[in-house]
């Protein structure tokens, strides 16, 4: 039997694919959050500036996510503001 990757009691009766699926998942919670299937990105700014107030993930022209972009000036007048949060919400 080969190495196991990892040698936590609730690992070692996994492969090592497994295992290294089951770090993959994890890292892809702790790193960020989950975007469904998506075929377009629609971007929408705060007024003329270039500071981005959303972006919609869709699919099939259906919204799957959205990313809302806040700033410490809200809303922010100028380009380039400095961005403190970014929020995901899901239909």
């Amino acid at each position: 039997m080969a190495t196991p990757a990892l040698s936590q009691s609730c690992f070692v009766d996994l492969t090592p694919d497994q295992q290294n699926f089951n770090i993959y998942e994890s890292l892809k919670q702790i790193a960020g959050f989950d975007i469904p299937a998506y075929d377009e990105i629609d971007i929408a700014y705060y007024g003329i500036t270039n500071n981005i107030a959303t972006v919609q993930y869709l699919n099939a022209g259906v919204p799957v996510a959205t990313l809302n972009l806040f700033y410490s000036v809200q809303p922010p007048t100028t380009n380039d503001a400095n961005l403190t949060t970014i929020t995901v919400t899901y239909p």
